[in-house]
């Protein structure tokens, strides 16, 4: 009987070992075939309408996705790329086989002023080819409206709504709170408008901080007011009346949203989805039960072609986030990451000029100085450095093009903030409420002070303020000799106050007004270029992140991939595009991407350790960004 169970035994243990290695080869079977297999390559069907679908949050740098939304699928819509809803707007203009535009703003969560300012141009040099623009929507927030508002003809569900609310709101103030925990913040400033510590420090705001913002958003506001009503031949004021006397007119309609909208002009239709399908399905035609169409996302895929390396290329660097010390991960921008992307791009004889896309509320002054550093060496190089300002370059933002050869930002830019600030939170008297004693000894005046445990005494106070004075007044002083305005004129326009792009192009602290494209060209005009190469410079793909892009793509996984998945593909610009052999000329991007994964042609990653940091000076403070 023992021979029998042991018999038995060795047969279940053979059986286990060969069920295991059969589904191990399963396995590799199947990544072998999502690799090789490959989805069908995407073609764009004649006389049809290009879906332009922004979603999430616009942004200037594609965002890393969640590993868990690329198996469940993200909780919220992935993040549009500005650049790419650019590019889908500029090849459909001249692209005969787009007939027409359909606006689907249903996904699109956020977008700053400056972003709706370069998205309108776009939209306005696409109507310009005279193809027809439609929009639908069941719901147009303030951000959604002012893109809809480019359409030929909007149409409205009959349960839906259009709110335009202005630019303002509330924040907390928490000074009472941190009083009843017996929490002290010291705050160290130079700039009677940084009022970043104000939410720790007050219970309102300052005179100083009310009258900034107010500014900053009358600005942003009167922008978007002259900017939108037009599209839909109204006046200002007309807009600025909708939205002041929305409950009178709601009221008057019955709360019937959608009747008060058609009543004060702003949509053209009152209808179901449905109708709309067959309103532009009566233009370009019907395919699959809808109208013929193409979403924007997939018209990039089928009409994008990698071009051999050129000997004259302009390099391309996103700074996206607050700026931190050290290697950051995607959504910050740390000094190193940074740094080496701009020593890369000094390394390659081929790039002529470096262009820096700046969107930053700013951060830690120590890493801006040393991205800015990185600038200043690309220069001394004898070869120009061209900031363009996103949404925002403010405080640590303006650090960073401070010195750079040209400055361009968009009208709604928000930047300036031309001041520091640092905060330190103190614990000694919670501890005495709770009975706790701190007690220690010292060899020097140093050894027992910045211990927020014990209290911030005078001479830590001292250092700390000599500390942001003298980072106040490096920052004017870079900005004096950066722009060529005497120092009194700078600290006078500094103070932490901040700017539209519009007035900072009145205070001379940008040079002109424009977006990405117009400082690439500028750029290339200091450079002497006639014709040039665009590459981005990104950190290199690993193998892992190539094998595991191919197998989502042939999977179909577009949409839950989403702007990382294209982040992904696209990564691989000075790191090792510049690399791909001129074979790959003219091949569509997917297959060009396959061969990409198949002989590993770009750069493994190889960046410098992190440093450790103390961070105590911050230009504007990390704890409580504006």
């Amino acid at each position: 009987m023992r021979r029998l169970f042991s018999f038995l035994g060795r047969i279940i243990d053979a059986v286990r070992v060969v069920l295991a290695r059969l589904v191990f080869l399963l396995f590799v079977g199947f990544v072998l075939f999502l690799v090789f297999s490959g989805p069908e390559p995407l073609t764009v069907p004649e006389g049809s309408a290009l879906v332009w679908a922004p979603s999430g949050v616009i942004t200037e740098q594609r965002t890393q996705a969640n590993p868990v939304d690329l198996l469940l699928g993200p909780a919220l819509p992935a993040n549009s790329v500005l650049q790419d809803l650019q590019d889908a707007l500029t090849r459909a203009k001249t692209d005969d086989r787009i007939t027409a535009l359909v606006l689907d703003l249903e996904d699109l969560l956020g977008v700053s002023p400056a972003h709706l300012e370069i998205l309108g141009d776009a939209l306005a040099d696409f109507k310009d080819s005279g193809k027809l623009v439609y929009a639908y929507g069941d719901y147009f927030s303030q951000g959604q409206y002012a893109l809809a508002s480019y359409a030929d003809t909007i149409t409205l569900h009959p349960m839906g709504s259009i709110m335009i609310t202005g630019y303002g709101g509330n924040q907390l103030f928490i000074r009472d709170l941190l009083d009843r925990l017996n929490i002290n913040v010291h705050v160290f400033r130079v700039g009677e408008f940084k009022s970043a510590a104000e939410p720790f420090t007050r219970m309102d705001m300052s005179d100083e901080a009310r009258a900034d913002a107010q500014n900053l958003l009358g600005e942003l506001w009167s922008g978007y007011l002259a900017r939108v009503a037009p599209n839909r031949e109204r006046s200002p004021g007309d807009l600025q009346n909708y939205a002041d006397g929305f409950p009178g007119l709601l009221a008057a309609a019955g709360g019937d949203m959608s009747r008060v909208a058609f009543e004060q002009g702003l949509v053209d239709n009152i209808a179901g989805v449905d109708s709309f399908r067959r309103q532009v399905a009566a233009s370009v035609g019907v395919e699959d039960g809808s109208f013929r169409q193409i979403h924007f996302q997939d018209y990039l895929a089928a009409t994008d072609r990698i071009l051999p390396p050129l000997n004259e290329q302009i390099a391309i660097i996103v700074a996206q986030g607050t700026i931190m010390p050290g290697e950051q991960s995607q959504g910050l921008i740390g000094a190193d990451n940074v740094s080496e992307l701009v020593r890369m791009a000094q390394q390659d004889d081929a790039v002529k000029a470096l262009v820096l896309r700046i969107d930053s509320p700013g951060g830690a002054a120590l890493a801006s100085e040393e991205i800015r550093a990185a600038l200043a060496q690309f220069q001394q190089s004898g070869r120009p450095v061209v900031v363009s300002m996103g949404s925002t370059a403010a405080s640590g933002g303006y650090w960073i093009a401070a010195t750079a050869d040209r400055i361009l930002a968009s009208s709604s830019t928000i930047t300036g903030s031309i001041g520091v600030i640092g905060m330190i939170p103190t614990f000694e008297d919670a501890l005495d409420y709770l009975g706790i004693g701190v007690d220690g000894v010292s060899t020097t005046e140093l050894s027992r002070t910045g211990d927020p445990l014990s209290g911030m005494d005078e001479v830590m106070s001292t250092i700390y303020q000599s500390t942001i004075d003298d980072a106040y007044q490096r920052f004017i002083q870079l900005v004096s000799d950066g722009r060529d305005i005497p120092l009194a004129e700078v600290d006078a326009m500094a103070q932490g106050r901040v700017w539209t792009g519009a007035q900072a192009l009145e205070l001379g602290l940008i040079d002109e007004l424009g977006d990405l494209e117009q400082a690439i060209a500028s750029a290339a005009g200091l450079a002497g270029l006639q014709s040039w190469q665009e590459v981005y410079v990104e950190r290199p793909l690993s193998f892992g992140e190539q094998l595991l892009i191919q197998m989502m793509d042939n999977m179909g996984a577009s949409q839950v991939l989403g702007s990382w998945g294209d982040s992904m593909r696209g990564a691989a610009s000075v790191g090792g595009a510049l690399d791909v052999s001129r074979a790959l000329a003219g091949l569509p991007a997917h297959e060009v991407r396959r061969w990409q994964s198949l002989m590993n042609l770009v750069l493994p990653e190889n960046y410098p350790a992190q440093r450790l940091r103390t961070l105590m000076v911050c230009d504007l403070c990390v704890l409580s960004p504006r």
